[in-house]
């Protein structure tokens, strides 16, 4: 102790005479009445003290032995014997040291069902009930006139409920956090006197009150604030239960009718009320933690999904700078604009041209990718004629064949004049997808076909089907997602598994929809549907 500034002597020693002063007090007050302490708060304020003011463990025997001689002068002064006064300050000692010990091995404030459990258990249950043994046995060895039995119920009640009461509210009470406005504590202020304006209703009405409509205004106090609400509402409505058996009514009046020991009326609602709030306190700062830890996880999640939607615009970018250079190049020597070549050369030119723009379809890829998870994905509606769309995708999807042998035909006939709503670069885009996609996936040879037909009034459905393996219904929810390709990218079939993941959120900016189902073929069909342009979509 010699090792603790000077500076860190004077709040112990404050709170040591402090101490004195409520042993005294409440011995005198309920001495006064010819009774026992329905709660002792002694030993609670002590752990309270010990827990948020000590910073190791020199400073906690500090307040240990400075507590001793306030507790022992304090029973002396009422009376007690010297073994007495000695006997009951150790087992407070005992309490105090305990609930210390169990407090900063759960933490503070209890903000768990499971962190409650312990403290209850530990500080309020077993402590209490295994010195109220020993006081019970000291009092049967010191005073042949005392009721063993009694005096260890007593102090077992009278300990438990200090510390389930006095103990939770020291623990709770803290600061105010940083941007907790006025509404937070207006709220709580405004719950606090409806709770206490209803509990003294019930209380000090005469006649005998309806005990149990306490628990709803001890509710609405608890929801008034998630760390105080409960706890300053048992402690309010304590000094209330209090004050109105001291007058004659609520517990005393109901004690009065029953015959039963106005004292143990009053812990047994304490107790009660204590077992409702305290657990309901507790779940509701879990749920705030809970909530706390979710809404950061949410701001790391969106964080890190804007940084992958730059790289993604930046990656995409960068690599089809350098690599239009690398595929007009191969383009020209293949064409043989730079010279004669052999057939082998023109071969693996031809090779070199198709992969580099497989390569830089996936670039364009990334980017619309990117671009629509940023929100700055744009789309100009207008009317689209049905069969110039189709014949315009077709035309594109065969320059981008790797296999020469497959075929794209369009089937079915459709009206030259009608159109549908949407952004022709747009609907070009899903469509090459489409057809690409079957001609990859399909047979060999791969025989794909693309249809349009009106679907209903307002709508026009595309159909593009092909005779490969299709895709399984129970598979088909996880087909639209980036990067899947449902186990194809074992196949050695080129691909990054966007395609139908970004035709899908294109579709969806055109007011259209986008779905998969099988072909009259055996294999897949996709099929995009979109509104019929008309005179009102114009105008809209």
């Amino acid at each position: 102790m010699a090792a603790i500034r000077l500076t860190r002597l004077w709040p112990p020693l404050a709170f040591a005479l402090a101490l004195f002063a409520v042993a005294w007090g409440v011995i005198e007050v309920t001495r006064g009445m010819h009774t026992v302490a329905v709660a002792w708060p002694v030993d609670a304020l002590a752990t309270a003290f010990m827990v948020r003011w000590a910073a190791d463990a020199k400073e906690r025997r500090l307040i240990l032995a400075l507590a001793a001689p306030a507790l022992i002068a304090a029973d002396l002064l009422q009376g007690s014997s010297p073994v007495q006064a000695f006997g009951m300050t150790g087992l407070n000692l005992c309490d105090i040291a305990f609930a210390t010990w169990l407090v900063r091995k759960v933490g503070h404030p209890i903000d768990s069902l499971q962190a409650f459990a312990s403290f209850v258990a530990g500080s309020v249950l077993a402590a209490p009930a295994l010195t109220g043994v020993a006081a019970g046995a000291l009092f049967a060895l010191t005073d042949p006139s005392a009721d063993p039995v009694h005096v260890a119920w007593s102090w077992f009640f009278a300990c438990g409920l200090g510390m389930m009461i006095v103990g939770a509210f020291a623990l709770s009470v803290r600061r105010p956090r940083r941007g907790e406005g006025r509404g937070i504590w207006l709220q709580f202020l405004g719950g606090q006197g409806v709770m206490l304006l209803g509990v003294s209703v019930i209380l000090l009405r005469p006649g005998t009150p309806g005990l149990f409509m306490l628990y709803p205004f001890l509710i609405a106090g608890a929801l008034s604030h998630r760390e105080l609400g409960g706890i300053c509402a048992i402690a309010i409505t304590s000094i209330m239960v209090w004050l109105a058996t001291y007058l004659g009514r609520g517990p005393a009046a109901v004690a009065d009718l029953t015959s039963i020991d106005r004292i143990l009326l009053m812990q047994i609602l304490l107790a009660s009320m204590v077992f409702t709030v305290l657990p309901i306190s507790a779940l509701l700062r879990r749920l705030d933690v809970v909530a706390a830890e979710l809404r950061d996880r949410q701001e790391r999640a969106e964080e890190l999904n804007t940084l992958k939607t730059r790289l993604l615009a930046y990656v995409s970018h960068e690599i089809r700078s350098p690599l239009s250079g690398v595929t007009t190049l191969a383009e020209l020597m293949r064409d043989g604009a730079l010279g004669e070549l052999t057939i082998e050369q023109r071969d693996s030119l031809d090779r070199i041209a198709t992969t580099g723009a497989e390569v830089d379809q996936l670039a364009r890829d990334l980017t619309d990718t990117a671009a629509i998870q940023a929100g700055r994905a744009r789309v100009a509606i207008s009317g689209v004629p049905i069969r110039e769309a189709m014949r315009s995708a077709v035309n594109a999807a065969r320059f981008r064949l790797a296999d020469p042998s497959a075929a794209i035909e369009i089937v079915g006939d459709v009206a030259e004049d009608l159109q549908v709503a949407a952004d022709p670069l747009r609907l070009r885009q899903i469509l090459v997808n489409l057809l690409v996609n079957g001609a990859k996936y399909g047979g060999r040879p791969a025989r794909v076909r693309i249809g349009a037909a009106l679907a209903g009034a307002c709508k026009v459905r595309f159909e593009v089907s092909d005779n490969g393996a299709g895709v399984a219904p129970e598979r088909r929810a996880n087909l639209f997602k980036d990067f899947e390709r449902l186990g194809a990218e074992t196949s050695g079939l080129e691909g990054a598994g966007l395609g139908l993941a970004l035709s899908n959120e294109i579709a969806r900016l055109q007011n259209g929809v986008l779905g998969v189902g099988d072909s009259e073929c055996g294999g897949g069909l996709f099929w995009l549907e979109l509104p019929v342009w008309t005179d009102k979509v114009a105008a809209a």
